[in-house]
């Protein structure tokens, strides 16, 4: 596997395939295998890139508590630099939706079009339902120190209507890095991207998960209405991550949205 060097630790990605330069963005712990099946679809006509974030799988360890969002957006410019790409297509789903928002903040000019899947792009405390979120997400943070196999139950329970995204993500949380995961987790929190995204010259792409979490729906909904070049696809039983539970279907989705296409309407898909 090859293996960037950013000099704050070794970042492990793949590339796959020929053409316009497409970035995956994995979800929490959840490591650049997720991505499989978009890897298989999308490789025939693009250059797919997936890796492992730091603090996942085989790449290097957070370090600190500062900083993480942007070592993380920068270790995706160093990784297209390193493969000689000037500008790429980042789509990102959950957390990675959340560095794929980060990289555009600090990286608009090589941002070619960008997809948020099952994230959101504004938490800040300006409302009693996102405080009562932040609140939840800070006191529910801790559950990343639980043991493995405890992790692992939860996961197989939680997507018990999903199988294969079942499977995948109770073997994930199996290698998952506790205090790594925590960092990520606390990371995350307290963002507000919809005045760079709107600066921006690239098409935006939502994606959500009708039976994602409560407040998920509400928050691309939301980013919708902030973003207003953004087109909001919903996706029928479906929940966090879309790609794992509905490939199939994601995949047509982000066919539309890479080949210039808005996404059409079809069965299992919904369009804001």
């Amino acid at each position: 596997m090859p293996v960037l060097d950013t000099g704050d630790g070794a970042i492990h990605y793949q590339v796959h395939g020929h053409g316009r330069a497409l970035v995956l963005v994995h979800a929490i712990s959840a490591g650049m295998g997720m991505w499989d099946a978009q890897v298989e679809r999308f490789s025939q006509e693009h250059r797919v890139i997936v890796f492992d974030a730091r603090g996942v799988g085989r790449s290097a360890p957070i370090r600190g508590w500062r900083g993480i969002r942007d070592r993380m957006a920068d270790d995706i410019a160093e990784l297209l630099d390193e493969l000689g790409i000037d500008h790429a297509s980042i789509c990102g789903v959950s957390f990675g939706g959340v560095i794929a928002q980060h990289f555009a903040l600090r990286h608009p000019g090589r941002v070619e079009r960008l997809a948020v899947v099952d994230a959101y792009s504004d938490t800040r405390p300006l409302t009693v339902q996102r405080a009562v979120w932040l609140a939840s997400v800070y006191s529910g943070a801790v559950t990343n120190l639980l043991p493995a196999r405890a992790l692992s139950a939860i996961m197989r329970q939680q997507y018990r209507r999903w199988p294969a995204a079942a499977d995948y993500l109770s073997r994930a949380v199996q290698d998952l890095r506790p205090l790594d995961a925590l960092k990520t987790r606390l990371a995350i929190n307290l963002v507000n991207y919809p005045p760079a995204l709107n600066t921006g010259a690239f098409p935006v792409l939502g994606v959500v998960g009708e039976s994602s979490w409560p407040r998920s729906r509400t928050f691309m909904q939301e980013m919708d209405s902030a973003v207003p070049r953004m087109q909001l696809v919903e996706v029928a039983e479906s929940s966090d991550p879309t790609p794992l539970c509905r490939p199939d279907v994601f995949n047509e989705i982000l066919a539309d949205f890479l080949s210039g296409r808005p996404v059409a309407a079809r069965p299992g898909i919904t369009v804001g």
